[in-house]
């Protein structure tokens, strides 16, 4: 009795993970996918919202970027919302005259952003940070695809700097399903460097909440669609903290899940229980499908030479996270999303962020 319930916990921790990581996607390719249409000439107003903390080393180079995008200047408002830098942020986004300055207290991303909204006046909301460099045409990129009815969200493509190889296979993967969502009209998430919203559709979040995952999440239960757009690039340096960085990124994710639970019901109109089942729970809980996996293998290897050759494949691939710096990175990440479902179990919380530089 006891070997059966071990070889169905590794059944089913295995199907899992083969599932989130190569079914899925397979299962978005197979289904018909929606046409969306691209106007290279419209060219709405835009109101693009730049959140910033401590980013003195960097904002300077951040608005003479936005000056210079090949967008018209008098559909563009620029709102810089500063969340409370004790640094010269404000002072030097102050020399630029066509810069709209929002000096709040510290209350987070998500806060300044739905206070920008407020003093925003244009038919689309671009939200982007102050330490990333956008392409001159990103603005023409994204706005392109509000030229269709349908969409409410346009997600953008961030690029790093000198990427890390360690990131370079996991980040192609990640592209390849937003692209899949993305013909489905249900991208599950933006990035929140760069992506545009219709300024009649934004609804304004929980502080608590993370923005670029729950805005277009909520966006499309209202009834619009969530889009990839791959040729609107912003660019910046590749992040040093992959460990705090994405625990803070699933702790936060995982603490909007209260947001959405009518959208994960599977018999809503407008459901999301698929994409999100699929891509996001499954994912956040590897570490425990794949300790579950591990710990079942290794009773069950006592008297099966199966389980023995899994047992030797898998200390393989761990082992491999030591050379192999592909391996190593998705070792860190299911590392950090355990750490952050154990702080998401323990009640814990983070609004804010800190410059890591």
């Amino acid at each position: 009795m006891k070997m059966l319930v071990f070889q169905t916990l590794f059944w089913i921790s295995g199907i899992l993970i083969i599932y989130t990581s190569i079914i899925y996607y397979f299962i978005l390719k197979l289904f018909q996918q929606i046409h969306y249409e691209k106007d290279e000439d419209y060219l709405p107003s835009i109101s693009l919202v730049i959140c910033a903390y401590n980013e003195e080393k960097r904002i300077r180079e951040k608005l003479e970027n936005t000056f210079n995008l090949e967008y018209p200047l008098e559909k563009l408002q620029v709102i810089l919302a500063d969340d409370g830098s004790a640094d010269k942020t404000i002072e030097i986004a102050k020399t630029f005259e066509f810069v709209e300055v929002l000096s709040l207290s510290r209350g987070g991303k998500t806060h300044a952003q739905n206070e920008a909204v407020k003093k925003a006046r244009n038919e689309i909301l671009v939200f982007s940070d102050a330490n990333n460099i956008y392409k001159n045409d990103a603005l023409i990129k994204l706005s392109r695809n509000f030229a269709d009815k349908k969409v409410g969200v346009v997600c953008g493509e961030l690029q790093y700097h000198h990427k890390q190889s360690e990131e370079n296979a996991y980040w192609r993967y990640e592209v390849a399903i937003k692209e899949a969502e993305s013909k489905h009209g249900c991208l599950l998430g933006a990035n929140g460097s760069i992506y545009a919203v219709r300024r009649n559709a934004y609804i304004s979040l929980p502080i608590d909440s993370i923005s670029d995952h729950l805005e277009p999440i909520l966006i499309y239960g209202n009834g619009l669609d969530v889009i990839y757009e791959p040729e609107a690039i912003a660019l910046e340096d590749a992040p040093d903290e992959v460990l705090s960085r994405k625990r803070r990124i699933i702790l936060r994710s995982l603490g909007s899940m209260k947001y959405i639970l009518p959208l994960i019901n599977p018999f809503h109109k407008r459901s999301i229980f698929i994409p999100y089942f699929s891509h996001k729970l499954i994912r956040w809980f590897l570490p425990f499908l794949f300790l579950t996996c591990f710990i079942t293998s290794l009773f069950l290897s006592k008297d099966n030479s199966f389980f023995r050759i899994l047992i030797f494949l898998q200390v393989g691939f761990y082992s491999l996270g030591l050379i192999h710096s592909g391996i190593r990175y998705i070792i860190k990440v299911n590392i950090a999303s355990a750490m952050a479902i154990v702080d998401w179990v323990l009640g814990k919380k983070q609004t804010t962020w800190n410059v890591i530089r």
